[in-house]
């Protein structure tokens, strides 16, 4: 490891804008092209579905909210790793970290980077290099997070701002266009129960991602002030974009029109400013994949990295580059997985299997927040979540829902996935087992 930190620690760069700029760009990707769609089909009016939108961002900020107050407590690089070891324990650190270091965040990132090099051969035909442009766009966001944490917040400043401006001109563009609008209608199926939920499940996952900026806390100036108020300046920024495109949406088609859309925002633009304007949603989804990817590696390597630190994965991993300041190699080991899964055929299925758990452990760390205020761990505070219990009762009751809903919906891949997550439990007593024979050994190397 190379000289030139402070006892090889990452230092403490990101301001507050630098913090929401991180936060809203790795939450606003692929998923809001799509969605409108759903909201469409389960809303009755525009309004509804706007009020739709509202929603998804209270349980959004409520869950963002219990991250970010577990953050003021323990403002350590590690995120929901650092407040399940001080809450459950290690062995239940160790699980959720082993599922999101080895799969979720690699497999994740991987399905954007080819969500990217998809919409990039709209603009510039690739000629069958999908895969490689997905691969060259990890190693760019890789080497720009690698270079520094003030290039990397730099870059995610620009980016987050690029394509929030850019998606929300071109709905005000599609809107007040000339043309004729299309007449509005209602969708068949508008207002059911079934409808609604299946919207809410697709609007959840449009605001997924939330939860990231606390594994960088280690590196945020003023934590336990600058976390939360990201975090409710940054959901405030998601809901206002997300409802001024649907709006958009419903205005610009008719609702039904919106509904039976595989493409809705590229159909809008292309009913207000005619068919070449659609290349430009290509355009803005192109920016909006790379922020997420490049917000998803800035704060995912700081799981590895700290999980290092404490053992959890090898000592080598937990490295600070000296001139950058940066955990490199904890960067690089992430995105070396996330390249191994853009050329494996078959790992979405296996992502799927671990999205069962998302809401699991998101329920998890709204009880964490609670056992930390029963504790009292970190007080006295200079901020916390507002509403008291609220926020975690929100996500909790959501939490059950959702997981409740997923296994109904198909029983067979939620067992699977609980069945891989617990199988990090046999894989941490073997671990702890090779690290406890492993210390005498460098013991008695040391005394040497």
């Amino acid at each position: 490891m190379a000289a030139g930190t402070h006892a090889g620690e990452l230092r403490r760069e990101l301001k507050l804008l630098d913090v929401a700029a991180i936060f809203v760009g790795i939450v606003l990707g692929s998923g809001i092209f799509v969605a409108p769609s759903a909201v469409a089909a389960a809303a009755p009016s525009t309004t509804a579905g706007a009020l739709l939108w509202i929603v998804g961002a209270l349980v959004a900020a409520s869950g963002a909210l219990c991250y970010a107050e577990c953050g003021a407590r323990l403002p350590r690089t590690g995120g929901f790793y650092v407040f399940y070891r001080e809450a459950f324990g290690p062995s239940v650190a160790f699980v959720g970290g082993w599922a999101a270091v080895l799969v979720t965040y690699p497999a994740s990132i991987a399905a954007i980077a080819l969500v990217l090099a998809r919409y990039l051969g709209e603009i510039v035909p690739l000629g069958g290099t999908e895969t490689a442009v997905a691969a060259a766009a990890l190693l760019l966001a890789g080497l720009l997070n690698v270079a520094g944490v003030r290039i990397g917040a730099g870059t995610q400043k620009v980016l987050t701002t690029a394509k929030a401006t850019a998606l929300a001109a071109l709905c005000v563009a599609a809107v007040a266009s000339p043309r004729a609008p299309v007449p509005a209608a209602a969708p068949a199926g508008a207002g059911t129960g079934a409808a609604v939920l299946g919207a809410l499940v697709v609007l959840l996952w449009t605001y997924d991602g939330w939860s990231d900026i606390t594994l960088a806390a280690g590196e945020i100036r003023d934590p336990a002030r600058n976390l939360g108020r990201a975090v409710l300046l940054g959901s405030a920024t998601l809901a206002a974009l997300y409802v001024l495109v649907q709006v958009s949406v419903t205005t610009a088609l008719s609702p039904a029109v919106a509904a039976g859309s595989d493409r809705v925002v590229a159909d809008a633009v292309e009913a207000g400013l005619g068919p070449a304007a659609g290349r430009l949603v290509a355009v803005v989804v192109v920016a909006c994949t790379f922020g997420s990817i490049h917000g998803a590696i800035l704060t995912a390597s700081r799981l590895g990295f700290a999980m290092a630190r404490d053992g959890g994965l090898p000592a080598w991993f937990g490295g600070v580059h000296g001139a950058s300041g940066t955990p490199a190699r904890a960067t690089a080991g992430l995105v070396a997985a996330a390249l191994a899964y853009v050329f494996a055929a078959g790992f979405r299925n296996l992502l799927a299997f671990f999205s069962f758990s998302v809401w699991i452990f998101y329920g998890m760390t709204a009880v964490a927040l609670l056992v930390l205020r029963r504790r009292r761990v970190g007080e006295p505070l200079e901020w916390r979540a507002p509403g008291g219990p609220a926020a975690p009762a929100i996500v909790l009751a959501t939490a059950v829902a959702m997981t409740a809903g997923l296994f109904l919906q198909d029983p067979g891949r939620s067992a699977i996935g609980l069945g891989l997550l617990l199988a990090g439990f046999p894989v941490y007593a073997a671990w702890k087992g090779v690290k406890e024979r492993e210390a005498p050994q460098k013991g008695r190397e040391r005394t040497r």
